[in-house]
């Protein structure tokens, strides 16, 4: 599916948001790029309000770190008992912490950016008001490497630490998979790598990751990131995909960063890449003697 249909799959599919919204055609009031006119057969009589109508637009945001983004118009009438602000809550929940991946393969996050109320004015002269809510898209793309690849290695050392969590690159994600206090998500993303040193044998590199934690309860995601962190200081290394070390070099844990966008850990590994390949021993010089 499309990431635009995955987004009507989730809010179409959220009870406590569909409850509050209208009905066309037997479906929630749920529309993309556009919803229909007023006086279309699907409406049926019934009210046309609350609804929602979504556009993305996927265009990097490099000062906003984003991929995109998802702009969110929910309308309400002035006579509806519910209000925007209460539905807008809804909403937010369906797209947070949450891991989308359409047919295209690249997996996709969301992060609230913010929400502009306004009020419209119709013909009838009833008052039709509402909320634009921005959120920020973000693109997580896998990360594997080449041999020695730090970021497999460092996936399979959290996915040690914490086998029921998901993490990418290493576990089989859905179309929409959600982060639980139960089953946190992992993303580990390759910030920089670069040459520290060479040797005539070896050269070392210096690898930059961030580790960013998924989960809706903050006090697990504060928890696990010590607990992380606190397990790699103790081993000092973590063993790549060829039983070579990466030696830790730098541990950082900042706690009042987003963790969606910059990560919470900071890991910088020290490891090296063989200038040669082992040789294998010859023989030579081999007879034999008979007795």
């Amino acid at each position: 599916m499309k990431l635009e249909e995955l987004i009507y799959k989730r809010f179409s599919g959220a009870k406590e948001l569909t409850k509050y919204l209208s009905i066309f055609s037997g479906c929630p009031a749920i529309f993309s790029p556009e919803a229909p006119e007023d006086n279309q057969d699907g409406w049926e009589g019934r009210a046309q309000y609350p609804r929602i109508v979504y556009n993305l637009d996927i265009q990097a945001n490099e000062e906003r770190k984003s991929a995109g983004t998802l702009l969110v118009s929910l309308l309400c009438q002035n006579t509806e008992k519910v209000t925007p602000e209460e539905i807008e809550v809804e909403i937010r929940k369906c797209l947070r912490d949450i891991v989308i991946k359409p047919e295209n393969g690249i997996l996709y996050v969301f992060t609230w950016s913010r929400t502009d109320a306004f009020t419209l004015q119709e013909k009838n002269l009833d008052f039709v008001i509402g909320s634009d809510i921005r959120f920020d898209i973000l693109e997580y793309s896998l990360q594997e490497t080449t041999d020695p690849d730090p970021i497999m290695a460092i996936n399979q050392y959290i996915k040690k630490l914490y086998t029921d969590c998901l993490v990418i690159g290493f576990d089989r994600i859905e179309e929409i998979t959600e982060a639980t206090k139960e089953q946190p998500i992992l993303y580990c993303q390759l910030v920089v790598l670069e040459k520290a040193e060479e040797t005539n044998t070896v050269a070392w590199m210096d690898s930059r990751i961030a580790v960013h934690i998924l989960c809706p309860d903050s006090e697990k995601r504060l928890k696990m990131a010590a607990a992380i962190v606190n397990q790699m200081s103790l081993d000092g290394e973590i063993i790549l995909l060829d039983k070579s070390p990466m030696f830790i070099k730098r541990l950082q844990v900042n706690y009042k960063s987003d963790y969606l966008k910059d990560g919470q850990i900071f890991v910088t590994g020290h490891y090296g890449l063989l200038r040669y390949k082992e040789k294998p021993h010859m023989l030579q010089g081999a007879y034999l003697e008979y007795t």
